[in-house]
């Protein structure tokens, strides 16, 4: 008896089976019908759907056998998935391969064998549909045909059975998910509202002036906390849409660390965690970096290492040089993570572990990930229950060309030029007022106009030294409107304004359009760095 060895590519035809997730698995009729039809065109009392693994055949649908599998060692399909056509044997007494085979000399009594093999889509044999009679025979021209497309069935209903079951499992991770979002979304947004409407309320001024600030301060909170679950959200969806771009510059990496540093320490100290940052002397200075997205990397890491720490415990930092690799480590010492959550840490829309007990939306692994691979790196877990984790990051790492000097730390308190003329194009009447207060706390004033129309009607009388343009507006949009200021009229800087963070994507490689982009809403800093680059006296 000869036994057939492994496949050429028996690591990923193994891979392959077990994806399909059906090894010993319940009956289902359509796989019966399947082995029921070959018994039947062939014209033999058995036929089977058998899928060899690594040291069995194991058969998921039987006709005219009882058996519900065989040592792959005595299995004729152990020698049909070596090709990709139909494997016959007429006659096995005479088969120099079978003739002592135990199949042969004993029961099932096998004489004649034809199988054909289950080719996945990558084109790996993982197993067979055969036809097995007790006497010998060849199959003619026909039945050869129809076990082949039968065969091609039999992968189509697999194929078919593990689509069903994904879709299954992606609808109930997104009934997950939207369940865990309408809390993330309703629990500041009840803030917002509760606190709101007890200010509103308070016609006598009876709320103290500590009170007051103690409920702004919960407004504040909630609303950074909703703005942050939605702008995860959409950084997923910009990076599934391919529309997230990298923006390096350079970058004084102690200075960026020790700023996500006092970002991170508040939470540490509510919890009594010893946060520690460690930047190993061998890291330049200066390298080139997008700052947003790897402080959004170092952000959600050190963020989820807080979470799942238990108080009076650490949290440790790392930066290093390792062979010209930027090399970010994040080690807890928290609840870790067992061997079965690893595999589904990075993919959206999901939380390993008990994710009562923790707010989030499960994103933000999922955009980590994305994010570390957008910079051509790599990132790793190393994790035991109750051993905490480390997860590991290694990115290119890319210095400055030339003399390229540090950037300059934006004046906390700017001199503006007297008399900055500002003119703001936006429809939203809270949003008006929201500009125009914030515009305020630097002395400066503005010209309101609410369409692109109204725009080029006061710009026909009227020069500024700065525009905001909101995108979406009534009429002529923000875009529109902007060229036809570049083209026809005094050249003037023009800052776009939006809510719509998939519109910053697409203009902000536009120069010609707009000179800057804000996104509402818009953030002090950020207000102030545009305003010191155009009004500056510096």
């Amino acid at each position: 008896m000869q036994v057939a060895p492994p496949t050429d590519n028996e690591e990923a035809r193994l891979k392959a089976l077990l994806d399909y997730d059906i090894l010993d698995t319940e009956e289902e009729r359509v796989f019966d019908e399947l082995a029921q039809l070959a018994s039947e065109i062939c014209e033999t009392p058995i036929a089977l759907i058998s899928l060899v693994d690594p040291k069995r055949q194991w058969f998921k649908a039987s006709v005219g056998l009882d058996a519900k599998e065989t040592p792959r060692d005595i299995a004729f399909c152990a020698h049909a998935i070596h090709q990709q056509n139909l494997f016959e044997v007429e006659d096995a007494l005479q088969d120099p391969r079978f003739f002592d085979n135990p199949l042969v000399t004993n029961k099932p009594n096998v004489r004649f064998y034809a199988g054909t093999p289950l080719i996945t889509p990558e084109g790996l044999a993982i197993g067979t549909l055969c036809a097995i009679d007790h006497k010998p025979k060849k199959l003619n021209e026909f039945q050869a045909n129809a076990l082949a497309i039968l065969g091609r069935n039999v992968i189509s209903q697999m194929e078919l059975r593990r689509k069903i079951k994904l879709l299954k499992e992606h609808d109930k991770n997104k009934t997950a998910f939207l369940s865990n979002m309408s809390h993330e979304l309703r629990t500041p947004l009840n803030a917002i509202i509760s606190f709101s409407g007890l200010l509103i309320q308070d016609e006598n001024q009876a709320v103290d002036d500590d009170k007051l600030r103690e409920y702004l301060r919960h407004i504040e909170y909630s609303g950074k906390r909703l703005l942050g679950v939605i702008n995860t959200v959409l950084d997923i969806n910009k990076i599934e849409a391919g529309m997230m771009s990298l923006d390096p510059s350079p970058c004084n990496i102690r200075n960026l660390m020790s700023r996500l540093n006092g970002i991170l320490a508040l939470s540490a100290q509510e919890k009594h965690l010893d946060l520690q940052t460690d930047i190993a002397t061998d890291m330049p200075k200066m390298i080139m970096l997008d700052e947003a997205k790897f402080g959004q990397i170092v952000l959600n890491l050190v963020s989820n290492a807080i979470k799942y720490t238990p108080p009076y415990k650490s949290v440790m930092v790392s930066l290093s040089n390792r062979q010209d690799r930027l090399c970010l480590s994040v080690q807890d010492q928290g609840i870790g993570i067992c061997h079965a959550d690893k595999a589904k840490l990075f993919s959206p829309f999901q939380q390993v572990g008990d994710n009562k007990k923790t707010q989030g939306s499960g994103l933000g692994l999922a955009i980590t990930k994305s994010l570390v691979e957008l910079m051509q790196g790599n990132i790793k877990v190393q994790s035991e229950p109750q051993f905490g984790s480390t997860f590991s990051i290694e990115l290119p790492l890319h210095l400055p060309t030339g003399n390229t000097p540090e950037p300059s730390p934006v004046d906390s308190k700017p001199l503006f030029k007297p008399q900055s003329r500002i003119l703001v194009v936006e429809d939203n009447e809270i949003n008006q007022v929201v500009i125009e207060a914030m515009l305020a706390t630097y002395n400066l004033s503005a010209t309101i106009v609410d369409s692109g129309e109204a725009a080029l009607e006061v710009l026909q009388d009227e020069v500024f030294e700065l525009i905001f343009m909101d995108i979406h507006l009534p009429g002529m949009n923000g875009i529109e409107t902007s060229e036809y200021i570049r083209k026809n009229l005094s050249p003037m800087p023009i800052v776009a304004l939006s809510a719509d963070t998939f519109e910053h994507e697409r203009t902000k490689n536009s120069p010609s359009v707009f000179d800057d982009f804000l996104t509402k809403p818009v953030e002090g800093d950020k207000l102030l760095a545009v305003l010191t680059q155009y009004l500056s006296q510096n």
